[in-house]
């Protein structure tokens, strides 16, 4: 089935969990998904991929065999659970933070696989977001080709001051970018300013 917004990569490192392929083979599944490129397109491609990292390559004469990468970048989400973590130790205030997080990241509730996408898989102790909140979010979820429930619990914290939600997200973005340089570390102040 093809899927014009799902991303390629994505797409073959899913194939590549599942088994190490050769270029044929993979060339192969994409075709019967619906993805009908060349040979040599997937060849550049998958060796793009290796040369990155994500992928790893290895020779089987006559062929080269493709494989996921132990070494992976995590996804936003694992970032996030992964930070929350190092903040605090109980589970309970983890996943309120994770939601703070990502619920100031997205402005708008977030979804109990989300939280399960972040690594946490106990109970969520954390205010149910309002039906209408949660229906105009999965609405939007919907139309991005992300298939959410119905009955899927969404969560939302208070909108507050929280500087451990704030650090988290400044080193997910100004750190993980190398974008340290262009925040203004103190601003000076006059003396009328006060």
């Amino acid at each position: 089935m093809f899927v014009p917004d799902r991303n390629l990569k994505d797409l073959v490192v899913s194939y590549l969990r599942e088994q190490e392929r050769s270029i044929s083979a993979l060339t192969k599944q994409l075709r019967a998904d619906g993805y009908p490129f060349h040979r040599l397109f997937v060849t550049g491609y998958l060796k793009a991929l290796a040369d990155a990292g994500i992928l790893r390559e290895k020779e089987i004469p006559p062929a080269k065999v493709y494989s996921t990468s132990a070494h992976r970048e995590p996804n936003l989400y694992e970032l996030v659970g992964a930070r929350c973590r190092e903040a605090t130790r109980e589970e309970a205030d983890q996943i309120r933070l994770a939601v703070s997080v990502l619920q100031k990241l997205f402005r708008r509730p977030i979804f109990l696989r989300e939280l399960r996408e972040c690594g946490f898989g106990g109970a969520v102790d954390a205010p149910q977001a309002p039906r209408e909140e949660r229906e105009e979010a999965r609405r939007g979820l919907v139309k991005l080709g992300l298939p959410v429930p119905t009955n899927e619990p969404a969560y939302g914290m208070p909108e507050r001051r929280n500087e451990v939600r704030d650090e988290i997200l400044y080193d997910l973005v100004v750190k993980r970018f190398g974008m340290g340089a262009l925040v203004l570390g103190t601003k000076q102040m006059k003396l009328t300013e006060r």
